[in-house]
């Protein structure tokens, strides 16, 4: 099933299923849809929205499944109830997924004007470039999408503005998270990619330089304007995201942790950590539910 979201739309996603409920409202540029359903074995999506998509996995495992970006396979990142979805505008999300027979979601929409209108008022060139992000735990956003779910019954004269505060919270926090802003050069994410490839690689220069098809200086500089920050620093920044997604989902020792994301030890772990994150890993670990 293709669906090209504009208007008012069926379920989100599509599958052999028995929807329990279905609780949706629309606010000015906004529409909020939260869908529970029971007896699911595979659900696929395949869309083109107009607007910008976040969904939230509010019941249920994600288990496995298969993602593709405008054509492009985008891998799969098992979820749990918390999870977000991230999709801007334009984009096309195609795939399936299947895991807990017992799920609920929430899908918010947002007209990117209205993030503008938010954010940089009115000025849509004055604001970052989005990308795709197919399964990430945020806090943050966690909490504006709740709040945004618990707006949907509620007819209070404020709940406008309270949705608003909320979407002006999720977009200025995708924005601080965004993790590829633009391609480099004409190399385009290539660099980037090797580095998430193998984080505990020790990458050269020379090596990423010629990935981008430029001379190191040239991709150095192209590299800071683009993502704001040296290459050294940001594999350092992919490593601690990587190291973070361990420290939520598992028990692994921290210092074996250290050694898959690519630290030399413990030591030079907990102190980039606490330099980027400003805690300790142990103390991150502590600040979510345990994970088995």
């Amino acid at each position: 099933m293709n669906m090209a979201i504009s208007g008012p739309q069926p379920a989100f996603k599509v599958g052999d299923c028995r929807t329990i409920s279905r609780d949706k409202r629309s606010w000015h540029r906004l529409e909020a849809d939260l869908v529970r359903r029971s007896g699911l074995a595979k659900e696929e999506t395949a869309i083109t929205s107009s607007r910008h998509v976040v969904l939230l996995n509010v019941q249920g495992n994600s288990e496995r499944g298969q993602y593709f970006i405008d054509g492009r396979n985008a891998g799969f990142a098992p979820r749990k109830p918390g999870a977000i979805l991230f999709v801007p505008a334009g984009c096309s999300w195609r795939g399936w997924e299947a895991g807990a027979s017992t799920a609920a979601y929430l899908a918010i929409l947002v007209n990117p004007a209205h993030v503008a209108e938010l954010l940089a008022g009115g000025q849509l060139e004055a604001l970052p470039s989005l990308s795709p992000d197919l399964g990430f735990e945020d806090p943050i956003i966690l909490n504006a999408a709740r709040g945004i779910g618990a707006e949907i019954r509620d007819r209070n004269p404020l709940s406008a503005m309270l949705v608003e505060s909320y979407t002006a919270t999720i977009f200025a926090q995708l924005m601080r998270r965004q993790r590829y802003p633009a391609a480099v050069r004409k190399g385009g994410l290539a660099p980037i990619q090797r580095i998430d490839d193998d984080l505990t690689a020790d990458l050269s220069l020379l090596q990423l330089a010629e990935l981008a098809g430029l001379s190191v200086p040239h991709f150095c500089r192209a590299f800071r304007q683009t993502l704001g920050c040296p290459p050294y620093a940001f594999i350092i920044r992919r490593r601690i995201e990587r190291a973070k997604d361990f420290l939520r989902h598992s028990s692994m020792p921290v210092t074996d942790i250290a050694l898959s994301c690519g630290f030399s030890s413990s030591s030079h772990f907990s102190n980039s950590f606490r330099r980027e994150v400003g805690m300790t890993p142990v103390a991150y670990r502590g600040t979510w539910p345990c994970k088995a």
